[in-house]
């Protein structure tokens, strides 16, 4: 993690990505998001492969891994919405829902133009066959805190 945990932890929603090195193999690569997932202040998973479609492929990881142990961890996975993203794709997001991860769908706007994006997202997860009860940020605010991993640990 970039920042360190008192910082985290003073956060209302932490977003871990991976942004450097994204050609490391299967190994390397799936320990460093397991290790994004084992921190305790991670609520969210973005971009998990980092693909870019006609750019780059996605990191080698291995997304059943990552999926069971987010699942594990309460940890939630995004549906990026970026048109050169679109990650995690319609499989890896049905696999997420099937083994109980909470997804989000999320725009990762770098400016308000970016909202417009949110339609590529949502018919991800319509093609991976989620519905909104799967669906974490189609909560109302205060039933999306009260799930975030750092509102349910116990």
């Amino acid at each position: 993690m970039d920042l360190s945990d008192d910082c985290l932890a003073q956060l209302d929603i932490v977003v871990a990505s991976v942004h450097s090195s994204l050609d490391q193999d299967e190994k390397e690569m799936t320990d460093r998001v397991l290790r994004a997932i084992a921190c305790p202040y991670v609520d969210i998973i973005g971009h998990p492969t980092g693909r870019r479609l006609l750019k780059r492929g996605p990191s080698r990881l291995n997304v059943a891994a990552m999926v069971d142990a987010a699942a594990a961890a309460g940890v939630a996975l995004e549906v990026n919405c970026n048109a050169e993203r679109l990650d995690l794709n319609d499989i890896n997001a049905r696999l997420a829902r099937d083994r109980g991860v909470p997804i989000v769908i999320s725009t990762d706007s770098h400016s308000r133009n970016g909202f417009g994006a949110l339609r590529w997202g949502v018919m991800t997860a319509r093609r991976a066959w989620l519905q909104s009860a799967d669906v974490l940020n189609t909560r109302p605010l205060s039933e999306l805190r009260a799930r975030l991993r750092r509102n349910t640990r116990t």
